[in-house]
């Protein structure tokens, strides 16, 4: 009988403990991903170089593929990463046109080009915005995807579904996942 209730001691003070651990690992994650200058501050520390006002532009082959602007930039040559605060960046298409993306943080891979940007991302060519909490950059197909929800609209239409991908060669998007939207006739013009 005494042995039995020291084992149930022992088993709720694990519980206790368990669950003091969830709760901290929960709460630590949700500052981290409300507060990305968190993480920012600690990568800085390990950083090889931090900088201020970034201005980047990616070519292949002589032909530019995009151009960043960030609020600020840290490179960690280990990982041949770069960690960038409030990007802006310009996608050129082969027919002229421009593509903005814009979002609260992204990392970039130097040796690929390939990105990854998340907060409130907001992707606009001039026709139509899509928005979305995180996008990615395929260099080698050149395509915007994103795996989170996302809404496009235009003057004239709104469509929302679970994944996009963007091709900037093409300028097709491709939606899957509850797929579903809506079209204003009167801003259409026949």
């Amino acid at each position: 009988m005494k042995h039995r209730r020291v084992l149930q001691w022992i088993l709720l003070g694990v519980g206790v403990l368990a669950l003091t651990a969830t709760v901290a690992l929960f709460l630590g994650y949700r500052q981290v991903t409300q507060q990305p200058q968190v993480i920012l501050d600690q990568l800085q520390k390990k950083a090889d170089m931090h900088l201020s006002r970034v201005r980047q532009t990616a070519t292949k082959q002589g032909i530019r593929e995009w151009h960043l602007d960030a609020q600020s930039a840290t490179l960690i040559e280990g990982r041949q990463t770069m960690l960038v605060v409030k990007p802006e960046v310009e996608f050129f298409m082969q027919n002229g046109e421009t593509v903005y993306l814009t979002a609260e943080q992204g990392k970039i891979h130097t040796e690929s080009s390939a990105m990854h940007v998340s907060g409130q991302v907001s992707v606009d060519n001039g026709h139509y915005r899509l928005r979305t909490e995180s996008l990615e950059y395929d260099p080698v197909r050149r395509e915007l995807r994103s795996a989170t929800p996302v809404t496009l609209s235009g003057d004239a239409f709104t469509l929302r579904s679970d994944r996009v991908t963007l091709d900037l060669e093409t300028n097709i998007t491709h939606f899957e996942g509850n797929v579903e939207g809506s079209i204003s006739e009167a801003d259409l013009e026949l």
